[in-house]
C-alpha cells in the first residue's frame, strides 16, 4: 500500500479524535464500566454486542467479529479507504494533511470542476433551450424531488458551451481536459465538448464528490448512453451509480438492490425502493462487488427481463459470489425493465411483483438454463447440472444442497439419486493433503467468549517475554487462524520497543485488511488470560509436536525395513536413542 500520511500526522489525529464522539454520530452508545455499549451498525441485531473502549482507542463487535480504531470505523461506515478516512478526520481535527503526494492539489481541481459541470448542466436544464429535455423526463415521470436527489441536468447542443463556461471561472484547459469533460479534435486545433444534447447523471462517489458523468440522448440514436472516460478519479468497472444517495438505506436494510441503469435506479427510489444502486453500462464486477460489500451481506439483482438481461445477471452473480455477499436475483416478464414495468403496472403492483419472484441464484441460473434451452434431451440435462454444479456443491448447508439437487432432479424429471449422484462426483477434494503437519485446528475449544488459541496470542502480544518462550518451545503453526499467524509474524518481525512494534502491527494490520483480527485479539483483558489454563495448553501442544516426530520417524523405519536397508534402519535406531536421552536431560523442541 502506498504510504500517503508519515507515522506523526496519524498519532496527531488519534490524539485530538474522540472515538467515541465520532462513533457516536452513528451509534447510540451506553457506557457501562470502562467500556461503551450499542447496537452494531455493521449487522442487524436486538441485543447490543457492539463495544468500544476510549482507553484503547479501539471498537470490536464480538456479534460480527468487525473490530478496529477510528480510522477503521470510518472506512467500514462509509465504504471509504484508508486514505479517505485520514483526510475526513483531519478536516474534523482541524489538522492539516501533509501529504507525502502531490496528486492531491490537482485531484481537488478536477473535483471542483466536475462540481461547476453538474451545476451548470443542472441550471441548464431549466432553462428554454431545454424544454425538449425537460419534456422527456417528465414523460418518464422523474419527479422534481429525484431532479434535485441526483442533480440531473442536460447538456445543450453547443460544442463549446461547458468548456467556455468553465474558463470563464478560472480553471485551466489542463484541468478541465484532465476531467475528461473536453476532448481534442482530431485535427488536434481545439477542444470540444464531450457531453452535447444529452440528459446528464453526474456520478458521485461515498462523500458525496462528483466523480464522473454519464449522458444520454433525447432520441433512439446510438449510441444512447456515454459515460466519462476513465481517468485518476472514474472507472466505471469500480464505482456505482446511485451510491451516495443510497448507502445509509442499505446499511438500514442490510441489502442493496442491483439494477443496469441510470433511469432504473431513480425510478425505484421513487417506489421508496430507497437501497438501489446501478452499474454503470458495463457488465457488473468483481470490484463493483467488493465496493457493495463494505455496505451489506445481501444483494437482489433486478435486470431486464429480456435475454441480454438475464445473461448478465448471471455474469453479476459470479461476480456477486466471489465477494462472498448473498444473492438473489428477480426475474422480471421477458422485454421489460424496472422503470417500464412500474410505469406500466405501478408502484404497488411492482413491489407485489418483486416479493413473489424473487428467487435465489441457483434456482434463478437453473430456471434461466432451462427457459434458454430449446430442447431438454439428455445431453443438455447433463449440461444444465453441470452448470449449477460447483454453485450447489459450494453450499455450506447439507439441507441447502438436498432442497437445490432435489429442484433439479424435478424441473429436469430425473430421479432424484442420479442427480445426487453427478453433482457429488466432480467435487474431489481441494484440500491438499499435508504430512506431518502440526496444527491443532481442532483443538479450539471455547473458554468464554475466546478460544484457548486467542488467549495465548494475546499474552503474547502483551509480553515480550512469553512471545519469545512461546516461539522458542512450540513456534506459531498451532495458530490454525490464518489471519492471526499473520500478525505473529509480522510482530516477529518488527524492530524496536514493545509499544514501538505494536503501534507499527496495527497501521500494517489496517493496511492488510487485519484490523478487526488485531482489535479482538486487543479487547481480550488480562483477567481473561489464566496463567494454568495457558500453560496447561502449551504442554499438550508440546507432547503433540513430540508424538509426531516420533510418528514420523516410526514411518521412516518401516519404510526402510520393507526396502530391506538394515544399515539404515539401524542408523535411525541410534538416532532415535540419542532423542531419548536428550528428552530425559531436559525435552526436545
Amino acid at each position: 500500500m502506498t504510504k500517503y500520511f508519515d507515522d506523526q500526522l496519524i498519532r496527531d489525529i488519534l490524539f485530538r479524535i474522540d472515538i467515541v464522539e465520532i462513533i457516536g454520530e452513528t451509534v447510540q452508545l451506553n457506557r457501562k464500566g470502562n467500556r461503551y455499549w450499542g447496537l452494531c451498525p455493521f449487522h442487524q441485531e436486538k441485543t447490543p454486542s457492539f463495544s468500544v473502549t476510549p482507553e484503547k482507542e479501539m471498537f470490536y463487535c464480538f456479534g460480527c467479529r468487525t473490530g478496529g480504531d477510528v480510522f477503521s470505523f470510518v472506512m467500514k461506515r462509509d465504504g471509504a479507504s484508508f486514505k479517505e478516512a485520514v483526510e475526513l478526520l483531519a478536516d474534523k481535527a482541524g489538522i492539516e494533511l501533509r501529504s507525502l503526494k502531490n496528486e492531491n492539489n490537482e485531484v481537488k481541481q478536477v473535483l471542483e470542476v466536475n462540481k461547476n459541470a453538474a451545476d451548470y448542466y443542472n441550471k441548464n436544464l431549466f432553462t428554454p433551450a431545454s424544454t425538449k429535455a425537460l419534456k422527456y423526463l417528465k414523460k418518464r415521470k422523474v419527479s422534481d424531488e429525484s431532479l434535485k436527489r441526483y442533480i440531473i441536468g442536460y447538456a445543450l447542443d453547443e460544442w463549446d458551451g461547458l468548456k467556455n463556461y468553465l474558463l470563464k471561472h478560472g480553471f485551466s484547459k489542463k484541468i478541465i481536459e484532465k476531467s475528461g469533460l473536453i476532448s481534442l479534435n482530431k485535427k488536434g486545433t481545439n477542444h470540444y465538448d464531450l457531453f452535447r444534447n444529452r440528459i446528464i447523471f453526474p456520478i458521485q462517489n461515498f462523500r458525496g464528490d462528483i466523480i464522473g458523468f454519464g449522458g444520454r440522448v433525447l432520441d433512439d440514436s446510438l449510441p444512447k448512453y456515454i459515460n466519462s472516460p476513465e481517468t485518476d478519479l472514474f472507472s466505471k468497472r469500480k464505482n456505482l451509480y446511485g451510491l451516495y444517495q443510497a448507502k445509509d438505506s442499505i446499511r438500514k436494510r442490510n441489502e442493496v438492490v442491483l439494477v443496469e441503469g441510470y433511469m432504473d435506479c431513480i425510478k425505484l427510489g421513487q417506489a421508496d425502493i430507497t437501497n438501489v444502486v446501478a452499474s454503470l453500462g458495463t457488465a457488473f464486477t468483481v470490484d463493483q462487488a467488493k465496493l457493495l460489500q463494505k455496505y451489506t451481506e445481501k444483494v437482489i439483482i433486478l435486470y431486464d427481463g429480456d435475454e441480454a438481461g438475464q445473461r448478465e445477471a448471471i455474469k453479476a452473480i459470479n461476480s456477486l459470489l466471489k465477494a462472498n455477499l448473498k444473492t438473489d436475483v428477480v426475474a422480471l416478464p421477458p422485454g421489460k425493465d424496472p422503470d417500464e414495468y412500474i410505469a406500466l403496472n405501478g408502484k404497488e403492483e411492482f413491489l407485489r411483483y418483486i416479493k413473489n419472484n424473487s428467487y435465489n441464484y441457483i434456482e434463478f441460473k437453473i430456471n434461466s438454463n432451462i427457459n434458454s434451452t430449446e430442447e431438454l434431451n439428455l445431453e443438455n440435462k447433463n449440461k444444465i447440472i453441470n452448470e449449477v454444479k460447483k454453485d450447489i456443491n459450494g453450499l455450506n448447508s447439507e439441507i441447502e444442497k438436498d432442497y437445490f439437487i432435489r429442484l433439479l432432479s424435478e424441473k429436469l424429471k430425473l430421479e432424484e439419486n442420479t442427480v445426487y449422484r453427478e453433482i457429488k462426483s466432480k467435487k474431489s477434494s481441494n484440500l491438499p493433503h499435508k504430512r506431518n503437519k502440526i496444527q491443532i485446528s481442532r483443538d479450539n475449544k471455547r473458554y468464554g467468549n475466546y478460544s484457548i488459541q486467542e488467549k495465548i496470542m494475546a499474552k503474547m502480544l502483551k509480553d515480550e517475554e512469553f512471545f519469545n518462550y512461546i516461539v522458542d518451545t512450540i513456534g506459531i503453526d498451532f495458530i490454525h487462524n490464518q489471519q492471526y499467524k499473520a500478525l505473529l509474524k509480522i510482530y516477529q518481525g518488527l524492530q524496536g520497543s514493545h509499544k514501538d512494534k505494536i503501534n507499527q502491527l496495527f497501521t500494517i494490520a489496517v493496511e492488510q485488511d487485519l484490523n478487526s483480527e488485531f482489535a479482538r485479539i486487543t479487547f481480550i483483558g488480562d483477567e481473561e488470560l489464566n496463567k494454568i489454563e495457558i500453560m496447561d495448553y502449551v504442554k499438550r501442544v508440546k507432547i503433540m509436536k513430540q508424538d509426531a516426530k516420533w510418528q514420523k520417524l516410526f514411518a521412516k523405519i518401516r519404510q526402510l525395513s520393507d526396502e530391506g536397508d538394515f544399515y539404515s534402519v539401524l542408523d535411525f535406531i541410534l538416532k532415535i536413542d540419542k532423542l531419548l536421552n536428550k528428552a530425559q536431560k531436559g525435552g526436545t523442541k
